[in-house]
């Protein structure tokens, strides 16, 4: 049962939290896009702002470029802005990359000074 002002905590993945903190975050500029000329100045105000972190709650700012690339896979996405928002998992994710005997043999010779 929740009572009034007190809320449940968030039980999502934390990929799922960054995605919906991250289309919190252009989401007004995917709901009223600023006029012809104005974008710029849109993402500039939005990365001057002091974020709350989705996961620590700590203070956290954007650089106008990341905010930029948000709003263009949400825009592109229109199906799903939200998930397009959602942390890629790597493809490598839990295998070891090693290196060869060979190419661990040969750069440790190249860094050797003789």
């Amino acid at each position: 049962m929740e009572h009034a002002g007190v809320s449940e905590p968030d039980r999502s993945s934390v990929h799922e939290r960054w995605a919906r903190f991250r289309f919190s975050v252009v989401g007004q500029l995917l709901a009223a896009p600023p006029h012809k000329g104005a974008l710029r100045a849109a993402l500039r105000e939005l990365s001057q702002r002091t974020w709350q972190h989705p996961i620590t709650g700590k203070p956290v700012s954007f650089g106008l470029s990341t905010i930029e690339r948000w709003m263009y896979l949400a825009r592109r996405t229109p199906r799903d802005p939200v998930g397009v928002l959602r942390r890629k998992v790597r493809k490598d994710l839990g295998s070891h990359q090693s290196v060869s005997s060979t190419t661990g043999t040969q750069a440790g010779r190249s860094s050797c000074i003789t």
